[in-house]
């Protein structure tokens, strides 16, 4: 579980705007960061349900190709305009991405693993 003082840590990453932490079932479980607890709700959502599309396609190219390695997702990045979201178990970090270091995000994420 992510302490406050760990979503704080995130928020030291470069171009970082927010933190948080959600549920399998999308629920959010803390946040740290510039944006409303609604949005941090939708985020918290968005993340888990990408989470659980990821797990799906990986086992399914798994069980397909019979190569084994993709399943579990441990994390993943979707990026479109002007921000990223990084995520890695059930913790992730917002972050622009002309500011963003992706090797120093997941480097910092996989802490919370």
């Amino acid at each position: 579980m992510a302490t406050l003082s760990k979503l704080k840590e995130l928020m030291s990453i470069p171009g970082a705007v927010a933190a948080g932490e959600f549920s399998d079932d999308g629920k959010l479980v803390a946040y740290y960061g510039d944006i409303s607890e609604k949005e941090a709700e939708m985020a918290a959502l968005m993340c888990a349900a990408n989470k659980l599309m990821g797990n799906m396609q990986a086992k399914g190219w798994s069980m397909y190709t019979g190569k084994d390695g993709f399943y579990p997702v441990l994390g993943f990045a979707v990026a479109g305009g002007k921000y990223a979201a990084c995520i890695i178990g059930n913790v992730g970090v917002f972050v622009e991405m002309d500011k963003a270091d992706f090797d120093k995000t997941f480097e910092t994420l996989s802490k919370f693993i």
